[in-house]
């Protein structure tokens, strides 16, 4: 065999081999949720209740349930979302996994309507940039609307908006009365 033709196999051997090892690891697949669960906790510790969105059958089938928020006028609430998986039997609390990987998710709060609603983050990812699974709802006069909540999957946090990059995990609306 000619010299470098051998030469140029194995060139391209390594280089094949070298590519394959430095793959990213930020290529992860989206979860899949199937139901959204937000908590609120009175920071006064009156209220300390759950609020579910719940898809069993994904997009295309049945539409979701999905419980009303109803929060006190003028009150502050610490809230934490949970993400589950109910295709499957047992059921896979999703969280966990996002709260590892925090650097590759992002979730993304918008208030729609008159509600008069603030949403403050109350956490950060491994590098400290959003990652807003963890937030502070405050309360102002009796309103309604509804609040969007996404969870983006590898957005680019290095951008001053953040908020629509990446692909979606997960978009579920609850609507929201305070009274």
């Amino acid at each position: 065999m000619n010299r470098s033709f051998v030469k140029t196999i194995l060139f391209c051997f390594i280089a094949s081999a070298l590519i394959t090892a430095c793959k990213k690891e930020d290529d992860t697949e989206n979860e899949v949720i199937t139901t959204v669960v937000v908590q609120l906790k009175s920071t006064d510790g009156s209220i300390d209740r759950r609020f579910t969105w719940n898809d069993p059958d994904g997009d295309g089938g049945l539409p979701p349930t999905v419980e009303d928020i109803i929060l006190a006028r003028n009150k502050e609430y610490d809230a934490q979302v949970y993400f589950y998986d109910r295709s499957k039997s047992p059921e896979v609390n999703v969280t966990p996994e996002i709260e590892r990987e925090s650097d590759d998710h992002l979730l993304v709060y918008r208030i729609n309507g008159a509600l008069q609603l603030t949403i403050t983050p109350t956490d950060a990812d491994t590098k400290g940039r959003p990652f807003r699974l963890k937030t502070r709802w405050t309360t102002k006069g009796a309103s309604t609307g509804s609040v969007l909540i996404t969870l983006r999957h590898n957005p680019n946090k290095l951008l001053s908006n953040p908020d629509e990059t990446g692909s979606v995990d997960a978009e579920v609306e609850f609507p929201v009365r305070i009274q």
